[in-house]
């Protein structure tokens, strides 16, 4: 019988990950150039904690077609969903192609689309009209609400009922944009700070919706506040290739950050309170700073050994000494 490897002992401090195929606690992870001898050994690697692949913005027109497909043809193979970035779909709506480029999407084996006004003004109307058609054509469609533009933040009002009409249209998520930077847009202030009271704002206003959002979180205090927040099931996109193992740390409770929220509030449970070892307490006799050098039950320092012959030998007597008989 097989003993089980090290890792394997240990359970998730956080229970209730789902595994793939998922409908929560999705991560999309962002694409801003990598090779596709990267994206291989990533896969390899981790593939079931991606569920979403983004070529960012339009990145994918300035590759090899080649290392593109291969990449497509990768994710597949390993149960991800590969996709362009919104930006490509704005300029091929501002270019007028938006119709022959979701069926070149399609032709090139890609099943996901995702429709965003970053950049541009879109009319509700054309959102929607390019929403039903792509869902119509078989896509899973996912939709992205703010601006990229530095500074600008959410409206709540506005994009909780364009969040609304997304979904209604047949978008599957919307993602709030959050950018690959996660600094001045969004829901995040110009030091990547979460503002609180928009995430909030949101979630309350959405309700069981809310669970429909994709919050892009590049950063990792951003993770961590989203998971604190709704738990490991909160769907997070825009995480760079190498941060796929420490998300999914995080998610799980592998990590400082969230492995805290597992431990007892009261600390009467803590393993080893109120209990103290032979050696502690030992040590505690010259301080509790004291660094302890020796093993249990062994002896701080080694007594000094007094030869036979010194126990034999009479003691001088001291001339001072107050006890001895006649001292005043």
């Amino acid at each position: 019988m097989n003993e089980p490897n090290w890792w394997e002992l240990l359970s998730d401090p956080l229970p209730g990950r789902v595994q793939k195929p998922r409908l929560s606690g999705l991560t999309m992870v962002i694409d801003t150039g990598i090779p596709l001898s990267m994206l291989t050994d990533l896969l390899q690697m981790a593939a079931d904690h991606v569920d979403y692949w983004k070529f960012g913005f339009a990145s994918a027109g300035v590759c090899s077609a080649e290392s593109i497909r291969s990449k497509v043809s990768l994710c597949q193979e390993y149960g991800v969903f590969a996709y362009p970035g919104g930006t490509s779909l704005e300029i091929a709506i501002v270019q007028n192609v938006w119709q022959p480029y979701l069926e070149s999407l399609w032709r090139a084996g890609i099943r996901v689309v995702e429709v965003s006004d970053g950049t541009i003004n879109l009319p509700v109307y054309t959102r929607r009209q390019v929403i039903r058609a792509a869902k119509e054509m078989g896509f899973t469609v996912l939709s992205e609400v703010g601006k990229k533009e530095e500074g600008t933040f959410l409206v709540i009002d506005e994009q909780v009922a364009l969040i609304r009409g997304d979904l209604a249209a047949g978008a599957e998520y919307v993602l709030v944009e959050g950018r690959e930077g996660g600094e001045s847009v969004g829901v995040y202030g110009p030091h990547g700070e979460v503002r609180v009271s928009d995430v909030d704002a949101l979630a309350n206003a959405l309700g069981p919706l809310s669970t429909r959002l994709i919050w892009e979180a590049p950063q990792k205090k951003q993770q961590i506040y989203h998971i604190r927040r709704f738990g490991n099931r909160v769907n997070l996109g825009n995480i760079r290739p190498l941060d796929i193992v420490a998300l999914e740390s995080i998610r799980r409770g592998l990590r400082s950050d969230t492995f805290s929220l597992s431990l007892p509030q009261d600390d009467s449970n803590v393993i080893g309170k109120g209990e103290q070892s032979a050696v502690a307490e030992e040590a505690n006799a010259d301080g509790p700073s004291r660094p302890v050098l020796w093993k249990q039950n062994q002896s701080p320092m080694p007594k000094k050994r007094v030869s036979s012959e010194a126990q034999r030998r009479p003691q001088k007597e001291d001339p001072h000494r107050l006890d001895k008989p006649g001292a005043k």
